[in-house]
């Protein structure tokens, strides 16, 4: 988008060899003069919050890459990434309104007011023509001709960022951006055959569980992860492992928040003369309990990728040739108390776990035999009866498995 509009203005339309101004060529973005772009140095960036005010101008320019004080038309603000809305006063409703919407008097449109939303990285502010005749339509056409700010820079990503600003969809407002997490200590809490758990560490983790919300991302990597740069012999990713950066495209498989094929950086550290990934298990955070929450989706999705327990559960009837059985070793628990429903997946980490053997005998019969099951919180939208999957793993405990058999009656 950006070089078709330098193509524009650089060029202009041509009849042989001579350029003919047909009119406006593209457009100038300008950011107020105390706006503050920032730079790529993690010590330059900006440090906004959710929202960011100031003004902007916007000017036609010709051919000849000059202002064109003739132009009178309308242009749509967006931004590369984020979201934009011009604000203006409606002194009929007393009330200040939000538009896509700019219009260029005399060649220009000066002082604009706009709220910049989900910035996030680097951005830019792009206006293009609305075609013409369809002025004040919504849903007119554009003509392509378009003009960009000035690139700034915010904060950089994180994956509490990444998991915590969702759209109305429950998607994150990321998705399809390929972002790098740096600049916090962000730990590994499990690997599996084709992927690994990142967990981003906060300081407010010891204090309460607000650190722990929206803080863990599934990392897709295909196969299982493994290390072979910048050490001596290729190791298998193992949790704790501490990651420096990660850098990877958002992606919602199924309703399930991951960064795609990505490339990591682990933190390395000297060993008796060799350079060996640091691990520090201390930094995975103790699971948490969801029994009270597994009704409710808006606090489950704050702990999507986290480590999670779920007590006193039993295996619950079901029909061993269901295919989510048959392909993932996918299972129904039902919490002994309050009869809740959350699904359980064996086939990678607890292959050995029985649960046609445990399962209910008929689908009204009495459990014989309660867990606990400690593990991943994953969802897929298409599961049924629920979205939410646990994964057992457990890394306090030297089986991993992360299924222990519990009384239920006590």
């Amino acid at each position: 988008m950006i070089f078709l509009l330098f193509l524009i203005v650089s060029c202009g339309e041509t009849t042989g060899d001579k350029p003919v101004n047909k009119g406006v060529a593209g457009f100038q973005v300008e950011f107020a003069e105390d706006f503050d772009l920032g730079g790529p140095d993690p010590k330059e960036r900006r440090n906004d919050g959710p929202v960011i005010e100031t003004t902007i101008k916007v000017t036609a320019l010709g051919y000849d890459k000059k202002p064109l004080t003739t132009y009178n038309g309308e242009v749509e603000i967006d931004m590369l990434y984020g979201e934009v809305s011009a604000v203006s006063y409606n002194e009929k409703q007393g009330k200040y309104e939000r538009t896509s919407r700019i219009l260029l008097t005399n060649g220009y449109s000066e002082n604009v007011k706009v709220e910049m939303e989900q910035c996030l990285d680097s951005d830019r502010i792009v206006v293009e023509e609305v075609v013409p005749e369809h002025e004040g339509d919504d849903n007119a056409e554009k003509t392509g001709k378009m003009g960009v700010s000035p690139v700034f820079y915010t904060n950089v990503a994180t994956i509490s960022t990444i998991q915590g600003t969702v759209k109305d969809s429950g998607d994150s407002f990321y998705h399809g951006r390929n972002l790098t997490l740096k600049d916090k200590t962000m730990v590994v809490i499990a690997v599996i055959e084709g992927g690994f758990y990142l967990h981003e560490v906060s300081e407010k983790e010891d204090e309460n569980e607000e650190g722990k919300e929206y803080s863990s991302i599934y990392m897709y990597t295909y196969s299982t992860p493994y290390v072979d740069d910048n050490v001596e012999e290729t190791v298998q990713l193992q949790p704790g492992t501490l990651i420096e950066s990660a850098n990877g495209s958002v992606y919602e498989f199924s309703g399930f928040t991951e960064m795609s094929f990505p490339t990591f950086h682990p933190v390395y550290e000297k060993k008796n003369g060799k350079k060996e990934l640091k691990i520090n298990t201390k930094l995975i955070p103790e699971p948490k309990p969801i029994n009270d929450i597994l009704k409710d989706d808006s606090e489950m999705e704050k702990y999507e990728a986290s480590l999670v327990r779920v007590e006193k559960v039993f295996v619950d009837w079901f029909d061993e040739n269901e295919s989510s059985f048959v392909e993932y070793s996918q299972f129904r628990l039902k919490t002994f108390v309050g009869k809740k429903t959350i699904l359980a997946q064996t086939l990678y980490t607890a292959p050995l776990f029985n649960a046609v053997k445990e399962r209910l005998e008929t689908p009204n019969a009495e459990p014989k035999q309660c867990y606990t099951f400690t593990g991943i919180l994953k969802q897929h939208s298409g599961a049924q009866p629920t979205s939410w999957i646990i994964v057992p793993y457990d890394p306090f405990d030297s089986d991993n498995n992360g299924i222990k058999p519990v009384d239920c009656n006590k």
